[in-house]
């Protein structure tokens, strides 16, 4: 029998590094919270069918965001009471969806997806920068934590640090971490000194920050105590109707209803305010030119991702199913399923234990259902246990 995580005798102590690969962290952390959250992933995949747990396990392995994401799809449709096969073969395509769902002789095509909000290019520069900040933990200083006030890169080359933390090491190692925190408490932040570096791949701004009178001897093992801030202008729509849109039209049209899947795991979808404007239009404020009757009121823009510049769209996508959901969050993570009012074919979304929202005459109906700690049995409060 396959196990998704073999015994090991190799632990990691303490949190992931930046660019650690996700599955060898779970596998051998050693935190009492990996641990718990190994066991449940551990059940769940010993109940995935035995000749697909290979091929599930490899790219557990390769990308460990998208086979987890089907994992928990597949432990939520057999939790609802749906028989699912994997990957089912089509007549007219050589493509497969990824799970087909039945239940009282009902049958559905499932697709998941996992969007992270980014480019390739986005995705290449955040692994060069997480392999800069793995390097630049190594720095050995004692007394104090370093923030990052800016850091800009150059080139795509991946940079060395060495001649970064040698300085690093000799400015903080001039510095007196008693007399450091005086002087922030009396000047703020800016009592703090600035340490700057720069050669021909990148530039770096860092401020030591100095530890508690009781760790000033001490060396952290995790010296990079601030990050630069990210901000952001807009929501996250636009990424989850890229992709809503490329697997809408993936398979072409079917006979049977068919659910996209999308785990939205971008930092920019805030939640329901940008889900909702995706799905059903983003909200204006509309008023009457009529002096003695104004009519002020919210409404929302015919740009949703079911009906968009006057006509329905999506036809052959019965409803969409998007989470917010990580190994960590399991019981407590975010679902938004919405019915789509033109579909060719329906889901049943009556005889699904899901909360679920659909539109009559221009007004948004919730229907209430279970949240995944129901669903799964698992305790709001379970990593604390």
């Amino acid at each position: 029998m396959i196990k998704l995580f073999e015994i090991t005798s190799e632990f990691i102590e303490g949190p992931s590094s930046n660019n650690e690969n996700v599955f060898n962290y779970y596998h051998k952390s050693n935190r009492s919270d990996i641990k718990i959250i190994r066991a449940i992933l551990e059940d769940w995949f010993s109940k995935y069918p035995e000749i697909e747990k290979k091929e599930l396990k490899i790219r557990f392995k390769k990308d460990f965001d998208s086979a987890f994401f089907e994992l928990f799809l597949y432990e939520l449709f057999n939790k609802l009471g749906y028989e699912i096969v994997i990957h089912p073969e089509l007549k007219d395509s050589n493509k497969r969806p990824d799970f087909l769902i039945m239940k009282d002789g009902n049958q559905t095509y499932v697709e998941a997806k996992v969007c992270f909000g980014k480019t390739e290019a986005e995705m290449a520069f955040e692994n060069l920068q997480n392999e800069f900040y793995d390097q630049l933990s190594r720095v050995k200083i004692k007394g104090f934590l370093l923030a990052i006030e800016e850091l800009n890169f150059i080139g795509k080359k991946q940079p060395r640090v060495k001649e970064l933390l040698a300085k690093i090491e000799y400015e903080v190692g001039k510095l007196d971490p008693v007399q450091i925190t005086a002087n922030i408490q009396e000047f703020g932040f800016e009592g703090s000194p600035i340490i700057k570096f720069q050669n021909k791949d990148f530039s770096i701004v860092v401020k030591p920050m100095p530890l508690i009178e009781s760790e000033k001897n001490t060396v952290s093992e995790n010296p990079i105590g601030m990050f630069p801030f990210e901000s952001f202008w807009g929501g996250g729509e636009v990424s989850l109707r890229q992709s809503i849109l490329k697997k809408s039209k993936r398979y072409g049209k079917f006979d049977v209803p068919y659910l996209i899947c999308i785990n939205a795991l971008d930092k920019k979808t805030a939640g329901k305010p940008d889900i909702e404007n995706l799905i059903w239009g983003s909200l204006q404020y509309t008023y009457s030119t009529n002096p003695k009757g104004r009519d002020e009121k919210l409404t929302r823009k015919r740009d949703g991702i079911f009906y968009n510049s006057g006509k329905a769209q999506l036809k052959n996508v019965s409803g969409i199913f998007i989470t917010k959901i990580f190994p960590s969050n399991i019981p407590n993570a975010k679902y938004w399923l919405h019915k789509n009012p033109f579909a060719n074919n329906d889901f049943n979304f009556e005889d699904v234990d899901l909360v679920y929202s659909f539109v009559v005459e221009d007004q948004i109906i919730c229907v209430e259902g279970s949240n995944l700690d129901r669903i799964f049995n698992i305790n709001k409060d379970w990593l604390s246990e």
